[in-house]
């Protein structure tokens, strides 16, 4: 075993193994056991891996908890949120901090909430305050970041390619078309990478076919899937339907080396 695997093997070995998933009708597609990490403070050096199966196993090692992680503080949000739905419609009274934490987390998701009638906004939390199936964010990652060896997941541990728009607040893209002003985010450290995905996911304009589809899964009792939920991806990238297919391939072929020590429900 060379460094770098041994790098990774000592990384991933800081991980705690089991955290069951504490959320009744929020179970996302193979979580029934979620893995908990501690962030690690530097990204293994991918591109030293030559094996291509030995790569992916590591890269799906190493994002694999982050992912799980970050989802499960969304499902906690969304479990909370759904006992507060519960108790309101059953015309409990609701807990003055419990009405205040609601309205911060609408307002975070983009949702203007100041009323607990408000039924257009209820509607809203249930579509937006949702975890994000973890092949699917697997598969972008992967794809996004050349499997962790591009510049932006490099020097700037951004995994997903997500953009921002002010002068200095990313990395400038080599191969930018005159008269763009974007630059490729930069992040503290791969989990707020994860973080800003799954946000984005949940509050884009572009995504809504996704959390619809995730919506409708949901209502008929099901767990949302990597697969179904890739059909909402239109617009993450220029490629479109290219894109859609290219991910969903990407998940049909890793579908197991993705789950690794996750027991998969299938």
């Amino acid at each position: 075993m060379n460094y770098t695997l041994k790098k990774i093997a000592l990384i991933i070995a800081r991980f705690s193994l089991v955290l069951l998933a504490a959320c009744n009708q929020t179970v996302p597609e193979a979580e029934a056991i979620v893995e908990k990490t501690q962030i690690a403070s530097q990204v293994p050096d991918f591109a030293e891996i030559k094996d291509v199966k030995t790569k992916k196993k590591a890269f799906f090692d190493y994002m694999r908890p982050i992912v799980l992680t970050e989802n499960e503080k969304v499902l906690k949000q969304r479990k909370r949120m759904l006992e507060i739905n519960e108790a309101h419609n059953k015309g409990k009274a609701i807990d003055p901090a419990d009405q205040e934490w609601l309205f911060a987390l609408a307002k975070s998701y983009r949702i203007s909430m100041t009323d607990l009638k408000n039924a257009e906004a209820w509607q809203l939390l249930k579509l937006r305050v949702d975890s994000v199936p973890f092949r699917l964010a697997l598969a972008q990652s992967a794809n996004e970041s050349s499997w962790g060896t591009s510049r932006f997941a490099r020097e700037g541990n951004n995994f997903f390619g997500q953009w921002c728009f002010s002068a200095g607040c990313g990395l400038v893209p080599n191969q930018r078309k005159s008269g763009l002003t974007h630059e490729v985010a930069k992040f503290d450290n791969v989990a707020e990478s994860v973080s800003g995905y799954i946000r984005n996911i949940n509050r884009g304009d572009m995504y809504k076919p996704l959390r619809l589809v995730r919506m409708e899964m949901r209502d008929a009792e099901k767990n949302p899937t990597a697969h179904a939920l890739a059909a909402g991806l239109l617009g993450y990238s220029e490629r479109k339907q290219e894109y859609v297919d290219e991910i969903r391939s990407m998940i049909k072929k890793n579908f197991d080396l993705m789950a690794g020590t996750v027991v998969a429900v299938k």
